[in-house]
């Protein structure tokens, strides 16, 4: 899949809500009996940064990422309103990454 943020065309820092927006003005644009192989693509796009939990879990098992696990506990930590996902789960997913 390609970069989901560039699908939806949203900023990498884009909150919840924001990607919820843009994910149904989307929708409102490629209606899926219009448009199915678009709808398909921006449908991939938004599960895949629907909350916080996936686009965590998505970035640290990403092939090729640099972020260390300090960045991302930071982004967890800090940029973020609410948690989602424990720092214990951050780490045990870590821990059984591949």
């Amino acid at each position: 899949m390609s970069d989901p943020h560039a699908v939806l065309d949203l900023p990498l820092d884009a909150d919840d809500a924001a990607i919820r927006r843009r994910y149904l003005e989307l929708v409102r644009e490629f209606p899926p009996d219009h448009h199915p192989e678009k709808f398909a693509r921006v449908r991939e796009a938004f599960e895949a940064l629907k909350d916080l939990d996936t686009r965590l879990r998505r970035r640290l098992f990403e092939r090729g990422r640099r972020d260390s696990l300090d960045e991302l506990i930071e982004e967890v930590t800090c940029r973020s309103p609410r948690r989602r996902l424990s720092l214990e789960a951050l780490l045990q997913a870590v821990q059984s990454r591949p």
